[in-house]
């Protein structure tokens, strides 16, 4: 028998339960791969990095470091995220719930105030390679949640 939701009156089924934690599991990821490359930026360590690296014949090691730091945070973020929220009641912990979104959205903006601008001639490569970036990390989150909640 399906459990009923008090809040929709609606069935909750097995299924839909797993697709509404690994939902979340991914916006909460990919919202930390937005940390980390911010993160990342504050320290020099860019994505166009890796560009500049192979066009000038230099090493693209930054850039592949700043790249699967995000990619790899992203994953062990959904995977973490989607395994507390499915192993955990959150029915008692409503009102925490919100307090963890405020937090999170509170830090976000804070750290979002602190990444360096882009140069003039380079910010469209990095907010191309930012949104490649984050589509990645937004299908590696994918994974993690994945295996947090197959069962």
């Amino acid at each position: 028998m399906p459990q009923t939701h008090s809040l929709f009156l609606m069935p909750q089924t097995n299924s839909m339960r797993r697709a509404a934690l690994a939902a979340s599991a991914i916006v909460g990821a990919v919202m930390i791969a937005m940390i980390i490359d911010i993160g990342l930026a504050r320290r020099g360590i860019g994505l166009v990095d890796a560009w500049q690296g192979v066009v000038r014949s230099g090493s693209p090691l930054r850039g592949a470091v700043a790249w699967w730091a995000i990619e790899g945070g992203a994953f062990a973020a959904g995977l973490i995220i989607a395994m507390v929220a499915s192993r955990f009641s959150w029915l008692y912990l409503r009102s925490l719930r919100w307090v963890v979104v405020a937090a999170l959205v509170i830090g976000l903006a804070a750290i979002g105030g602190l990444a360096p601008p882009a140069a003039a001639e380079a910010a469209r490569h990095q907010a191309l390679l930012t949104l490649a970036a984050l589509a990645v990390a937004m299908v590696m989150a994918g994974f993690g949640a994945f295996f947090a909640v197959r069962h």
